[in-house]
């Protein structure tokens, strides 16, 4: 531990001193309540915040151009995966799907017509071959045969491909048409509209915005320096809707490994069921929090946090020896764990497992002042039995801290 960094806790200790030199209550014991420290296995947590969103949320548009004949939905209807939301204006699809049927019965036709013709010029170069044997036809009249026979199969070949271009031309003419109902993709609610019955739209032009229903997606910003830290290996996280104080549980936690260059911080994404959505009246964009788990279980002195003075940028705690003579002892605060803080002596013997500190009357303690330490266990019992527990009297509860740490 440098210098640099023990050098404000040093001063407040010898400010505290001399101040307990001049004070004429020091040699009065006092009644303080204490707790003795924990060294105990932990795992740090940072409070982080963040939001509640949608699974999905679709801008629907147009895929066709044309009027809009019908919108039957409205903001705040609920609405099933394939429900209609809208309809558009699709007779002149329909009508060029008439002609298109036409063009294609008459390509038939003549397929039909070419198959025949080259059945008749198979037969007729078969003949020809037959008769070239003995000599009766020429050679020239037996290459136009053949060549014959040829074109026949390029010709009906031609006409089916040019039925496979009218098939295909239909079936996306007949996508376009089922195109112009425009269907909810999933179960959701309508949150906006965009357009109007009558209103002439192009593809690509916005319907209605729709955000999907059921369960929800809690995203927490974490800070940047917590990247590789967090601990993956938990299946659950408890978060805290800020409006009602409700809890819930988000699971399958994962890190988005990507850090927004103006907030400097990357996200967490854990999955909020359905069920516990609808038990909860949950709501897209709605304020959450949670403790997230960082690193790993590592052994800590745990004091509760009642037990912890700030005094500018130091922390103390106030220890009470055999002696029942009350010391200060400077601390960092690591991390917040349960009902105390996981906490590092900064003056090597100042603190140990064991020992007792003061959690109500601290603040009025200085260095030298000579207490009465009293467990709240044993206050309570003495309670219990209308008084202390060696058999005086209860001694008096000691004052509020105002300036201790509640955490």
């Amino acid at each position: 531990m440098s210098s640099t960094s023990l050098r404000p806790a040093l001063g407040l200790l010898s400010l505290l001193a001399a101040s307990l030199l001049a004070s004429p209550a020091a040699s009065q014991a006092q009644s303080v309540f204490v707790e003795p420290t924990q060294r105990v296995a932990v795992q740090e947590t940072e409070r982080v915040t963040g939001s509640l969103r949608a699974r999905s949320t679709s801008k629907m548009a147009a895929l066709e151009e044309g009027v809009l004949l019908e919108l039957t939905v409205r903001e705040a209807d609920h609405v099933k995966r394939g429900d209609v939301l809208a309809r558009l204006d699709t007779r002149r699809l329909e009508a060029a799907r008439i002609q298109m049927v036409a063009d294609r019965a008459m390509a038939e036709a003549t397929r039909l017509e070419r198959k025949a013709q080259l059945e008749n010029a198979e037969l007729d170069l078969e003949a020809l071959t037959k008769a070239a044997d003995s000599g009766a036809v020429s050679d020239r009249d037996l290459r136009s045969a053949r060549l014959g026979v040829s074109t026949g199969k390029a010709l009906v070949e031609a006409a089916r491909q040019s039925l496979a271009s009218f098939d295909a031309a239909l079936e996306l003419v007949d996508i376009r048409i089922a195109d112009g109902v425009v269907r909810a993709p999933f179960d959701a609610q309508v949150v906006a509209r965009h357009a109007e019955v009558g209103q002439w739209t192009r593809p690509g032009d916005p319907l209605v915005t729709l955000v999907s229903a059921g369960a929800l997606e809690a995203w927490l910003e974490l800070p940047e320096r917590f990247i590789g830290r967090f601990d993956g290996s938990a299946a659950t996280l408890e978060l805290v809707i800020e409006a009602s104080g409700r809890q819930v549980t988000g699971v399958r936690p994962r890190a988005i490994p990507t850090v927004d260059e103006r907030a400097r911080t990357y996200r967490l994404v854990l999955d909020v069921p359905a069920a516990a959505v609808t038990k909860g009246g949950l709501r897209p964009g709605m304020s959450i929090s949670g403790s997230v788990p960082l690193g790993k279980l590592t052994e800590h002195l745990v004091v509760p946090k009642d037990a912890v003075l700030r005094r500018g940028e130091s922390s103390l705690v106030a220890t009470v020896g055999e002696d029942g003579i009350a010391q200060l002892a400077p601390v960092r605060v690591l991390f917040a764990e349960g009902a105390g803080f996981a906490v590092e002596p900064l003056v090597p013997g100042g603190l140990a497992e064991g020992v007792l500190v003061v959690v109500e009357g601290n603040e009025r303690l200085f260095p030298g002042t000579p207490v009465t330490p009293v467990r709240r266990e044993e206050a309570a019992q003495g309670e219990g039995q209308g008084g202390a527990p060696d058999g005086t009297d209860e001694p008096q509860r000691p004052e509020s801290q105002p300036e201790s740490d509640q955490g």
